[in-house]
């Protein structure tokens, strides 16, 4: 008997806001880009009800689900109908579970604490109201980690979060490498704690390009299995709606060519009897981290970006630099103007709070990591008009306020 190899496999499913200023339907791009994306959203709860042992964990990122909810109050598309109560039926079997994520997904080690709490908290929000509950994981976009972000973290409840395997390799060199990667362990930082979940780089990245089961069992019994103490955690953890995920079809893509036929296999093939597909919070009731480690600075991989935790893929180049001081220091009067509106208590206008919370929502979308990724003057200008619209509320609050 070979020892049992637990398998979570983690999607995350995001989408930036396309349309600023109205419902997403009105915007031909989001429409063009959600005509792509719906399949990877809208078919996986139909292979999950089918097997009992599938499992998979998801992200859904803020900006994604609210769009989503936009276009099914518009019809649309009749895929979109009862969406989240089939993830709900989903979950209610055990076999799904939901991450908690920054709304807007934002590079977490380069906002302010404060503004890392507003991201986590609206999508927490959302995130109860749609999945019927706060969830415990966290995704850090990009999986982009610093020890900073941990306090945050734990201090609002969240219990584990995803790391990129190189990232915590590197920072133990003394310890044994599959120790490290195949287990879970407690990061600190300032007195916090919380527990990492390595990545396993290569093969993510093999899901991420499209793989099928077979090249996956013989990658576990020739890498990993000849070091497996019977109580490994393989994590792959990949875009969830990207490249072969969009493909469909009942031997297409991510979900036809790889996910059903695994799910079918692990449950009729001796051969594969050893894997066991379970989700994060499922391994960790069982097998809780027993060490504290070191996990170095740094995201997954970008393809022609060194990552020596700099996060250059969204902070290199003049024009990024520039925007970044301008989100920082719209950040800083807006943290200001909030602090003047706590003391005024309920001296303050209806009116003035819900300007701050709209200037709150356009700062944080000013914070999209896709408007860096791609780093061209369009994407970048985004960030730049949410600030400026950030900077506008904030006017209205202080008139409002009679602040001088």
């Amino acid at each position: 008997m070979k020892p049992k190899l637990y398998f979570a496999i983690v999607l995350h499913m995001h989408q930036p806001r396309y349309n600023f200023t109205g419902p997403t339907y009105e915007s031909e791009i989001a429409r063009d880009v959600f005509n792509q994306t719906l399949h990877p959203y809208t078919y996986p709860p139909e292979i999950i009800e089918k097997y009992e042992n599938a499992k998979i964990t998801f992200n859904f990122t803020g900006s994604l689900i609210e769009q989503l909810n936009e276009l099914m109050k518009a019809d649309f598309d009749p895929r979109l109908k009862g969406l989240w109560d089939r993830y709900l039926k989903s979950k209610k079997l055990e076999r799904v579970e939901f991450t908690g994520c920054g709304y807007f997904h934002p590079i977490f080690p380069l906002i302010p604490e404060d503004d890392r709490r507003k991201q986590i908290e609206m999508h927490l929000k959302i995130s109860e109201e749609t999945f019927g509950a706060r969830p415990k994981g966290f995704w850090l976009p990009e999986l982009a980690f610093s020890t900073r972000v941990v306090p945050v973290l734990a201090e609002m409840g969240l219990k584990w979060t995803i790391v990129d395997g190189p990232h915590i390799v590197n920072a133990n060199k003394d310890m044994d490498r599959f120790d490290l990667l195949y287990h879970p362990h407690y990061v600190e930082y300032e007195g916090h704690q919380i527990i990492v979940i390595p990545r396993d780089r290569g093969i993510s990245n093999a899901q991420q390009s499209g793989y099928n089961p077979i090249w996956l069992k013989n990658e576990i019994e020739n890498s990993i299995q000849p070091h497996n103490d019977g109580d490994f955690l393989l994590t792959v953890a990949t875009d969830g709606e990207n490249g072969w995920f969009r493909h469909s079809g009942a031997n297409a893509g991510f979900w036809g060519w790889f996910f059903e036929p695994l799910a079918y296999l692990l449950g009729k093939d001796p051969d594969f009897n050893f894997i066991e597909l379970i989700t994060i919070d499922e391994y960790l009731k069982e097998h809780p981290p027993h060490d504290t480690v070191v996990v170095e600075d740094g995201s997954w991989n970008v393809p022609g970006t060194f990552d020596d935790g700099r996060f250059l893929k969204w902070t290199e180049g003049e024009h990024r630099e520039k925007t970044w001081t301008q989100i920082l220091e719209t950040s800083k009067l807006l943290h200001e103007v909030d602090e003047r509106v706590k003391a005024l208590a309920n001296n303050c206008p209806l009116e003035a709070v819900e300007a701050l919370q709209q200037a709150w929502r356009w700062l944080l979308m000013a914070e999209a990591s896709d408007n860096f990724w791609w780093g061209s003057e369009d994407w970048l200008n985004r960030s730049t008009i949410c600030s400026i619209k950030a900077r506008e509320k904030m006017k209205e609050v202080s008139r409002l306020c009679h602040f001088t």
